[in-house]
């Protein structure tokens, strides 16, 4: 399925350039040649000058395995919120018997 890019308005496309332009040493020729073939995205320009490579999402392989990676991603996060909260209530605790 090819995916339908929308063009941005000249006034767009100029103020992109600008943006991009001030950023980094590209001219305006090679601005535009890069709007294009990033998909009009100036961010990713600016980021590719600045060398931070855009990170590829990992291929699914099966089912089971994007379940499993999911629940571990939700476990670190509530298992970091709640070392969080015990700290701040351990802070807490010892801020009160200290006055």
């Amino acid at each position: 399925m090819e995916r339908i890019v929308e063009l941005p308005s000249d006034e767009d496309i100029s103020e992109m350039c600008n943006i991009v332009s001030r950023q980094t040493n590209y001219t305006i020729d090679e601005i535009k040649d890069k709007l294009i073939e990033y998909d009009y995205v100036y961010l990713d320009i600016i980021k590719e000058y600045m060398g931070i490579k855009k990170d590829k999402p990992k291929p699914i392989k099966s089912l089971n395995q994007e379940i499993y990676r999911q629940i571990r991603i939700k476990l670190d996060e509530a298992t970091k919120d709640f070392n969080d909260k015990q700290y701040e209530k351990i802070v807490n605790e010892l801020n009160i018997k200290d006055t």
